[in-house]
């Protein structure tokens, strides 16, 4: 027989598979494989060319990251990989098995690598049951991945592609729905969030890694023991008639306190260090000013253009403002204010100061504003503060700075600046936790979050530039919703005097709240404020949008190969149409959130301001707190005694009765220390070689060659920002490196 009358062969190829598993986030010291089954895998489902189906029987590492490689011959003719299908079959009971996270899939096809980015969870079902379509177990009945940099809809011209990716993001959408109240609550006003309550009842992919979880309680636990045991103490003292408050008689107390409880705690030094240099400059009015600029509350203040009807009863003294008046001040564009409106009809909070201080207190919710001047070297003080008791209904009163003259700062002028001071940082802590923390850094971004899974299967570009940013936020929402904002206890109530309307400080902040304060280089210059000296907060804000702007521009410009494809996308028309009907519903005009985008420009802009705020602007309100807060006579969070009368001398006396007392400033410290730490490896983008696996490429769903080349762009990028930061703290008496890469984390957590 001649070769050319041999039998015809079936050629075959092989394909490799590096299939990688498990999570590592934050590290996990114990191995464990998962070895409930078989994962399934086919290539090109659907199409006139799949594989037959490759059963992979391998253990796969579970709870740290690890990755099981096999080879397999298949048919040439399933040629290259697009589409590749996932599952899971097990016989074993339901109470013995469990899901697997599943990273990525890598498949080498003629030297060629496919990658199949995933990043979720997949649970085993029982063959005899068939193949299931619908999720259970919180997790997909199996996955439909695209490979490489994702693909517009519109621009897919294979149906078994098209089918994929419409089955996708139906599965999703069947697990993660807004959440549709059976009754409206009247005058509330909150964005659109998940459609549960129940932490445990979230899909899988939404939950927290095992380990993050496990880290978080190992930080959380001692703390709640400790209120714990400080509550029941202060009960048992009540009760035997012993119970004796534990006012701090110095402000010297209060630092040795935070110093004392850290050590208690076993706290790092590190963590106190900076408070605890606050402490000894926290009284002069240019530490004042400074914090304004640079604290988690740090894009409330405004210029000046004329003294509105809330300053007309009260100038500002001439010494003041080194001798000029305030119309030359005024023109010079030096004045500048900070108004906390957001406290409007806010009711005095300490409904729970019984159960924690053995003493039934009232919290005293005071709308207080103040006016800065920039002075001819550049520094902002404060020379006038309006407070307003309107809850009893007193008139405003008006505290100025006491005249150069009087230099004894035990002197009443001076301590009664020093108690406005403190009542004013007490507004701004409550607006900052509340509105700028909570509402914009939480709320806000859950509603990005929920209509982009909604809306944009696995396969979209945009979802896989997009996830790893959202991805944090659910589940702590979720988590928020139960116990720290929970409206019948919520823990904020526990330290904050405006805990009890938690309710209408957030309808407060939503009427206000529009898209242009998301486009932050207009919100910045709408506020007047781009020529304030030493403005550390819009710098480093500012040098991200630029940034991620230009990152976010190239990711656009791969996946968009013109302005009509923006308008032609139906899945991303769909994500904006769902934040403002679902989202924003309520709102007026929907708070001008466009409901359509034709254009790459508009797109850019959009999809910057949902990572800077998921990220960078939440890094900023939320990792300094402790910094801020946990010095009680630096920001307190409640005040016990009503505010002064006008022209009142106050005493060291009155002002130490009236901040809060041991166990709250202890609740504070506490909960502004677990609120702030996170894990050190979700960073945006920046991390030691040894760390890049999991801060960029492990938990990032961009994986093509180009986004790659442009991930590395953007990580230069935050280089030269870490090193301006370092350099710009040398000689400072309080650093200032919250927004720097290696403390900003890429997903909101906390």
């Amino acid at each position: 027989m001649t070769i050319s009358e041999a039998p015809e062969v079936l050629e075959e190829i092989c394909y490799t598979f590096i299939i990688q598993t498990g999570s590592n986030i934050p590290s996990k010291t114990k191995t464990q494989k998962w070895s409930d089954g078989t994962m399934i895998l086919n290539i090109n489902p659907g199409s006139d060319n799949q594989s037959p189906p490759i059963k992979v029987k391998e253990c796969f590492p579970m709870e740290t990251e690890g990755a099981v490689t096999v080879d397999f011959w298949l048919p040439a003719t399933v040629g290259v990989p697009k589409l590749l299908k996932v599952d899971l079959e097990s016989n074993k009971l339901e109470i013995i098995k469990d899901a697997l996270f599943v990273r990525q899939i890598t498949v080498t096809y003629n030297r060629h690598p496919y990658r199949f980015p995933i990043k979720n969870y997949v649970y085993p079902h029982n063959p005899m049951r068939g193949n299931p379509t619908v999720a259970e177990m919180g997790c997909p009945p199996h996955f439909l991945v695209r490979e490489g940099a994702g693909t517009l809809k519109h621009l897919e011209t294979e149906e078994f592609i098209i089918n994929a990716r419409e089955e996708d993001l139906e599965t999703i959408q069947s697990m993660v729905d807004w959440y549709h109240p059976k009754k409206a609550r009247p005058g509330f006003l909150l964005p659109g969030f998940f459609g549960t309550m129940n932490y445990s009842k979230l899909p899988r992919f939404l939950q927290f890694r095992e380990a993050q979880m496990e880290a978080f309680e190992e930080l959380r636990k001692p703390v709640r023991e400790e209120v714990r045991n400080n509550v029941v103490h202060n009960m048992k003292d009540k009760l035997l008639g012993t119970y004796k408050e534990e006012w701090f008689p110095s402000f010297e107390h209060y630092a040795e306190f935070v110093k004392e409880t850290a050590a208690g705690m076993g706290w790092a030094k590190e963590t106190v260090f900076e408070t605890m240099k606050l402490a000894k400059i926290f009284r002069s009015d240019e530490e004042f000013g400074r914090q304004m600029l640079v604290s988690p509350n740090g894009l409330q203040i405004r210029k000046v253009t004329s003294l509105d009807k809330r300053w007309a009863d009260r100038t500002v003294p001439e010494y003041a403002l080194e001798g000029k008046s305030v119309q030359e001040v005024i023109e010079e564009g030096h004045l500048f204010e900070i108004l906390n409106d957001d406290l409007l009809g806010v009711p005095h909070g300490g409904s729970r100061s019984k159960e924690l201080t053995g003493t039934k207190q009232t919290w005293y919710v005071v709308l207080a504003d103040c006016l800065f001047y920039q002075t001819s070297e550049g520094k902002i003080v404060p020379v006038l503060i309006r407070l307003e008791n309107r809850n009893d209904k007193e008139p405003a009163t008006f505290w100025a700075p006491p005249s150069p003259e009087i230099t004894d700062l035990e002197h009443p002028k001076h301590l009664s600046w020093l108690y406005a001071k403190m009542w004013f940082r007490c507004a701004d802590a409550n607006v900052q936790t509340f509105s700028k923390h909570f509402a914009r850094a939480h709320a806000t971004n859950e509603m990005f979050a929920v209509a982009i899974y909604r809306n944009l299967p696995n396969a979209h570009p945009m979802f896989r530039l997009l996830q790893p940013h959202i991805q944090g936020i659910i589940p702590i929402n979720v988590q928020a919703r139960n116990v720290l904002i929970n409206p019948g206890k919520n823990v904020v109530s526990m330290y904050l005097s405006g805990g009890d309307g938690l309710a209408v400080v957030l309808t407060n902040y939503y009427k206000r709240f529009t898209y242009q304060n998301l486009v932050l280089p207009d919100e910045i210059k709408s506020r007047g404020v781009e020529d304030i000296p030493d403005y550390l907060f819009r710098d480093d804000i500012l040098y991200y949008w630029e940034v991620i702007g230009n990152y976010t521009r190239k990711m656009v410009d791969l996946a968009y190969p013109s302005e009509e494809d923006v308008a032609k996308d139906s899945e991303l028309q769909n994500v904006f149409k769902d934040v403002v009907d679902f989202g924003l519903r309520g709102f007026e005009d929907g708070a001008g959130f466009p409901k359509v985008i034709s254009g790459k420009e508009k797109l850019i802009e959009y999809l910057t301001a949902i990572i800077i705020n998921i990220s960078v602007f939440h890094s900023a309100v939320n990792f300094q707190t402790f910094t801020s807060y946990a010095f009680t006579p630096n920001a307190p969070t409640y005040l016990s005694s009503p505010p002064p009368k006008q022209d009142q001398q106050i005493t060291k006396e009155e002002i130490l009765k009236s901040l809060p007392v041991k166990e709250v400033s202890f609740i504070t410290m506490a909960v502004c220390l677990v609120l702030g730490s996170y894990s050190p490896i979700e960073r945006l983008y920046l991390g030691s070689p040894s760390e890049n696996k999991l801060g960029i490429f492990g938990e990032n769903m961009a994986v093509a060659p180009e986004q790659e080349d442009f991930i590395h762009e953007l990580v230069e990028d935050m280089r030269r920002l870490k090193r301006k930061i370092d350099a710009r703290n040398v000689g400072r008496y309080l650093k200032y490196d919250v927004m720097s890469p290696v403390n900003t984390p890429i997903t909101t957590q906390i």
